[in-house]
C-alpha cells in the first residue's frame, strides 16, 4: 500500500509540474515578451487579443502521466478485490481444519488477519503434540501492476506456508527436508541445519523432481512410510516443501540461541475450483497428520540416537567454547573491578598499615602462583 501511494503521487505530481511548465511555455509564446510601459502607451486601434489555444497535441505527456496514474488506482482496487476473492474461497478450508485441530483459532473471532493486499496470517494453539501453528498465504501482487508482471515473468506460484512449533520432549531431534531438486543446492547452501546435518538421499520412491536432506536411514524410512513417499512420488503434488528440524534455520551468532522442534511445509495452491479445494484441505490435514505420526511413531534405534547425538555435540562446540569464554570474561571483570576497590582502600591506609597489606598481599600472590604451576604439572 505505502509502494503504491508512492507512485501514485509522483506519477500525480510530475503530471501537474509538466502541465503547469507547459502551460507557462505556450502562454509565453502567445503573448510574446512584455516590455515596460512607456510614459506615452500608443494604442493601435487595429491590435487584437489573442487567445492561448489549448490542443491536446501539446498534453500528450501529461495525458500519458495521468493515464498511468489512473491505471494504478484501478490496478490496484481491482486486484485488492480479486484478492479477497481468492482469499475468502480460501478461508473455510483453512479455517475448517484449524478448527477441528486447535482448540484456539486466530484471534477467536477471525481465522485470517490482512498483512497487505496480497500476503493474509493465521495462527492456532491448542492441540496435543504442538505448541501453535503460524500460517501464511502468499498470493499474487495483484494490486501492484509492476510487482504483478515480476510474478507472472518468474512464474510465482501462489502458495501457503505452514510452520508447527512441535511440543518439547514428545520425539527425537532430527533434520529432514524434502525440497524440489532445481532448488536444493541452494537451499542446502543456505540453510545451517540442513548444511550441518544433512546429506542428499536417493531414493526411487520419490519423483525425481524431489531431492531429499536426511542425517538418518531410520527417519527417512519411516517417514516416507507414512504416507509422504506417495505424495513425493507425484508429480503433480500441491506439497513443494517439507522440513522436520530441531536446530537453527539460521546459523546462530551467540552461543544462548534456543532449539526447537518444528514441522514447516509449503503448498501451493490450485486454482479455487471444487476440486481445488478438496485436494489442497486433503494436504493440510496430511501435514497436521504428520505432527502426530512424528511424536507418536517415530522410532529410532540407540546407535541412530546415539549418531544424532553426537553430530549436534559437534556441532555445537564453538558454540560451547564462546559460552565458556564469555564465563571467564565475566570472572576476569568481576576480579579486577574487586580489585581496582581494594587499591583504592590501600591509598587512605597510613604506611603502616599499607606495609603489612603489601605483604599480606604478595604472599597470596605467591601462592596463587604454586598453585598453579602444581596444576600445570598434573
Amino acid at each position: 500500500m505505502l509502494r503504491f501511494s508512492s507512485i501514485s503521487l509522483l506519477a500525480l505530481s510530475c503530471v501537474a509540474l509538466l502541465a503547469t511548465k507547459v502551460l507557462a511555455d505556450e502562454l509565453e509564446d502567445v503573448t510574446g515578451d512584455i516590455s515596460p510601459p512607456s510614459a506615452e502607451p500608443h494604442i493601435n486601434p487595429t491590435s487584437q487579443m489573442v487567445s492561448p489555444q489549448l490542443l491536446f497535441a501539446n498534453y500528450k505527456i501529461e495525458a500519458f502521466l495521468l493515464s498511468m496514474a489512473v491505471g494504478l488506482v484501478a490496478s490496484y482496487f481491482y486486484g485488492s478485490r480479486k484478492n479477497k476473492e481468492l482469499a475468502m474461497a480460501w478461508e473455510k478450508p483453512i479455517s475448517d481444519v484449524l478448527y477441528a485441530n486447535f482448540s484456539l483459532v486466530g484471534d477467536g473471532r477471525q481465522a485470517f488477519e490482512w498483512d497487505s493486499a496480497a500476503d493474509i496470517l493465521f495462527y492456532a494453539s491448542g492441540r496435543r503434540n504442538c505448541k501453535f501453528v503460524q500460517g501464511h498465504m502468499v498470493l499474487r501482487a495483484r494490486q501492484d501492476a509492476v510487482a504483478l508482471i515480476n510474478d507472472l515473468a518468474a512464474n510465482t506460484q501462489e502458495k501457503v506456508e505452514i510452520e508447527v512449533t512441535l511440543s518439547d520432549g514428545e520425539s527425537s531431534g532430527f533434520v529432514f527436508a524434502a525440497v524440489p531438486r532445481k532448488r536444493s543446492k541452494a537451499i542446502g547452501r543456505d540453510r545451517y541445519d540442513i548444511a550441518t546435518f544433512t546429506k542428499i538421499v536417493n531414493n526411487d520412491k520419490v519423483s525425481p523432481k524431489v531431492a531429499i536432506f536426511s542425517e538418518s536411514a531410520d527417519v527417512t524410512t519411516q517417514l516416507l512410510e507414512s504416507g509422504l513417499g506417495d505424495i513425493l512420488a507425484d508429480e503433480n503434488t500441491l506439497l513443494e516443501e517439507l522440513h522436520v528440524t530441531d536446530s537453527p534455520s539460521e546459523k546462530p551468532e551467540s552461543h544462548d540461541f534456543k532449539c526447537e522442534k518444528k514441522l514447516m511445509a509449503v503448498i501451493r495452491l490450485p486454482a479455487a475450483t471444487a476440486e481445488g479445494l478438496a485436494q489442497f484441505k486433503e494436504m493440510l490435514e496430511f501435514v497436521f497428520y504428520l505432527v502426530d505420526y512424528i511424536s507418536e511413531a517415530i522410532t529410532l534405534r540407540p546407535e541412530s540416537m546415539r549418531k544424532l547425538g553426537k553430530a549436534r555435540e559437534e556441532a555445537y562446540k564453538e558454540f560451547t567454547r564462546m559460552a565458556e569464554q564469555e564465563k571467564q570474561d565475566a570472572l576476569a571483570k568481576t576480579l579486577a573491578e574487586k580489585r581496582r576497590i581494594e587499591l583504592e582502600g590501600v591509598d587512605k591506609m597510613s604506611p603502616e598499615q599499607r606495609r603489612k597489606w603489601e605483604e599480606k598481599d604478595r604472599k597470596k600472590q605467591l601462592k596463587k602462583e604454586q598453585s598453579k604451576r602444581v596444576r600445570r604439572v598434573r
